[in-house]
């Protein structure tokens, strides 16, 4: 891990290297660039509410889009009863709508602000009213801009990215145990071992200023997928699993294989993941190309281009002025492509899942099961690892869906 610096000084540090260069063609984010988002929040397996929260929007217009750009947030609520969720929400409500209508400043300047203004809103709240003391939200915000992807950060949900056969941390983690590995007071391997991970050092709400983290604007090239997901999940599923899921399938798929398996390695927080791709979806077996209609085209139903596309004829030729790029803080990096070995991790896990499935009589549809286990073994014997994992993924969310349900019915005394 390598310590995190101010936004001012890597802004400052970001302005001195644009004196020297431009940004390379094709490594800034443009208005008609397709990108697919998908999100999921789910309860988990121990917690009786939710509370996380997640919030995408998108910029309505071209100037819109070069002035704020997309919003992706994810944050994940702290306080008793429900006074997380509450806090999570306002986050997700607020961030965004504040940002959007915010006219003054660089995005990085109006992000900040607006963080902090709604950080001091949940404190106000909190002090407020007694059975709100304790009350406060984590909050991560990916922005794509013209100048590329910019990162907004406070406490310990992540934001990743999946470049290739590689995924990255671009956030640092604001908890204990990151903090004393970053002061050289521990190592890492005896901050996991002694030091209690679910502690963390900034949120928004519980002090009245608070400290921003922003990284970028970083660079962002075709094929890129962001994630961003709350500690329910980077917890229980390792990161080079985030990266083959998000990295190798829809965003809508990833999203519903990587919340069963948090749930099917014991769900014991709230989970929620958001992934963004940048470009359009290709599966390997199919020539099919997979992109998000345009809201025009879906409302009405034709296939004639919307206002997005007819405004991108207009404005295609105009180039971004955009800041270049700055130098990246990848602060934990892991190769994730589609292995063998991931594979049998995988499939074992599944495997003792199905042994619980039929001890404590889930509610499975077993033919299906067992036709996803035939399927998974052929494309095994022929080598094909990405249809191997598919179909692993199939079976991940039909064990982790009929745990839910078994897990609720035994808590609500509902027949099974």
């Amino acid at each position: 891990m390598r310590a995190r610096r101010s936004a001012c000084r890597r802004r400052r540090s970001g302005r001195d290297r644009a004196a020297a260069a431009q940004p390379e063609q094709g490594r800034i984010v443009n208005w008609d660039d397709v990108i697919i988002e998908a999100a999921e929040t789910d309860t988990g397996m121990r917690r009786s509410n939710n509370q996380d929260s997640y919030r995408i929007v998108r910029a309505h217009h071209v100037e819109g889009w070069r002035q704020r750009g997309h919003v992706f947030l994810v944050a994940d609520g702290m306080g008793a009863h429900a006074v997380g969720e509450l806090a999570s929400k306002m986050a997700c409500d607020l961030i965004p709508h504040t940002y959007m209508k915010t006219k003054s400043g660089t995005p990085a300047e109006a992000i900040v602000r607006t963080f902090r203004e709604v950080s001091a809103l949940i404190h106000s709240k909190a002090i407020a009213n007694r059975d709100f003391q304790g009350m406060g939200t984590t909050s991560s915000a990916l922005l794509l801009l013209p100048e590329g992807a910019l990162i907004a950060h406070v406490g310990d949900s992540r934001v990743y990215r999946i470049r290739g056969q590689r995924i990255d941390q671009l956030s640092f983690d604001h908890s204990l145990v990151w903090e004393l590995v970053r002061r050289n007071h521990l190592t890492s391997e005896q901050a996991r071992l002694s030091v209690p991970k679910n502690v963390i050092t900034r949120s928004l709400g519980p002090e009245a200023e608070i400290e921003v983290d922003i990284e970028g604007p970083l660079a962002v090239e075709a094929g890129d997928v962001y994630l961003l997901c709350s500690d329910g999940l980077s917890g229980p599923v390792e990161d080079p699993e985030l990266g083959a899921f998000a990295g190798h399938f829809h965003p809508e798929d990833a999203c519903r294989y990587l919340v069963n398996l948090a749930n099917l390695r014991g769900g014991l927080d709230n989970i929620t993941v958001l992934v963004v791709r940048i470009g359009p979806w290709v599966a390997p077996d199919s020539a099919e190309i997979h992109q998000q209609p345009d809201e025009q085209a879906r409302r009405d139903g034709s296939d004639r281009p919307g206002w997005r596309q007819r405004l991108t004829q207009i404005f295609k030729t105009r180039k971004p002025s955009a800041e270049p790029v700055v130098e990246e803080h990848l602060y934990r990096s892991a190769d994730c492509p589609i292995s063998e070995n991931l594979i049998i991790r995988l499939d074992e896990l599944t495997r003792a899942a199905q042994e619980q499935a039929i001890e404590q009589a889930w509610s499975i549809d077993w033919t299906l099961l067992a036709t996803l286990r035939r399927q998974e073994a052929e494309a095994r014997a022929a080598g094909n690892h990405w249809i191997a994992l598919r179909k692993i993924g199939e079976i991940i969310s039909l064990l982790g869906t009929g745990a839910r349900f078994h897990r609720k019915a035994v808590t609500s005394g509902e027949p099974r």
